[in-house]
């Protein structure tokens, strides 16, 4: 049958934009630009999942961008910014995710302006991605989301995340270039994910970018650099400075551009005090200060007694000791 040919095209669902061709309705039915699986009008070619095959004439649904898992470039800065806003302002924070950023030492007044998010149920999950696209939002190409296949051979909006809470991950002008997620049960790689995804049907990794926090009273004109996005968040309202956080210490090339795009002269690094034990560590500090150093900028070191990490440290009431470093 010649209208069998559009069924290689995906399938989308119908919506309030795109109602169904056939039947008018807003739901359950599947589209593409040449046939519709309408579940309400019989047609001669029923479809063995529910519904009926209808041809559509040329130019009744346009034909919607699609593009092939791994083949999909991540989608401009200003995109992902848009796409994530909209998509954090669907969601809502669990109590106990509240409970455990009261936890780390941020107060409710931040919580809510650095706007973390709970994951949603799988259930929730294409519902809140056709809202976004009935709301004009484009998601391919933004990490985290990507097309799954359809009990019709089609294909519709999800995202994959594991249960816990979205940390916005922003760049040096305050928009949000990615998502991470702080796991509610860590597993043996760690407490954190990108929320991305690599190799899916319209979606895109997210890499692995730094993240620039800005407190809300600047009080100290320096750059600093810590490990961790939430960290940064946290260390960066304790005190009144600039902080980067990068999503681990060897990943210190973001922080140095965004550090060149705020224009810093003197930049603090402040790695967790496991740098004593931790070779790895210790080297991607003396590879930080030599590139800085490089580009004229002058550094510091940041240092205390007790606590692992900066954010901890301030939290506890920690004196944090500076010190600027002169050598290689």
């Amino acid at each position: 049958m010649q209208a069998l040919k559009g069924i290689c095209e995906p399938f989308r669902r119908v919506s309030h934009r795109e109602p169904c061709p056939i039947c008018g309705k807003t739901d359950w039915c599947g589209i593409n630009s040449r046939l519709a699986v309408c579940m309400r009008v019989k047609s001669n070619h029923p479809v063995s999942n529910g519904g009926w095959l209808h041809k559509l004439a040329p130019g009744v649904v346009k034909e919607e961008a699609y593009s092939l898992a791994g083949t999909n470039p991540t989608a401009p800065i200003a995109t992902r910014n848009r796409v994530y806003r909209a998509f954090l302002s669907c969601l809502h924070l669990l109590p106990e995710h509240k409970k455990d950023l009261l936890r780390r030492g941020l107060f409710e007044e931040e919580i809510k302006r650095n706007g973390y998010k709970s994951v949603p149920s799988p259930a929730e999950r294409w519902r809140l991605c056709k809202e976004l696209k009935e709301r004009g939002y484009d998601l391919a190409g933004v990490p985290g989301f990507y097309q799954a296949r359809g009990r019709y051979g089609g294909h519709y909006w999800t995202f994959k995340a594991l249960p816990g809470y979205f940390i916005p991950v922003r760049d040096s002008q305050g928009r949000i270039q990615a998502l991470q997620v702080r796991l509610d049960q860590p597993d043996g790689i760690g407490k954190y994910r990108f929320f991305s995804t690599p190799n899916q049907t319209g979606g895109s990794s997210s890499g692995a970018p730094c993240h620039v926090a800005r407190p809300e009273e600047l009080k100290d004109r320096r750059v600093w650099v810590t490990e961790g996005q939430l960290k940064a968040d946290i260390a960066s309202r304790y005190l009144g400075s600039v902080f980067i956080g990068v999503p681990g210490a060897s990943n210190w090339r973001p922080a140095v551009e965004a550090i060149q795009e705020l224009g810093a002269r003197e930049v603090v690094i402040a790695y967790d005090r496991d740098k004593i034990v931790k070779d790895a560590v210790r080297r991607a500090e003396r590879e930080l200060k030599a590139d800085l150093r490089r580009k004229g900028i002058r550094v510091f070191i940041a240092s205390w007694n007790q606590e692992k990490g900066i954010d901890d440290a301030l939290v506890s009431g920690c004196e944090i000791t500076v010190k600027e470093e002169r050598g290689a």
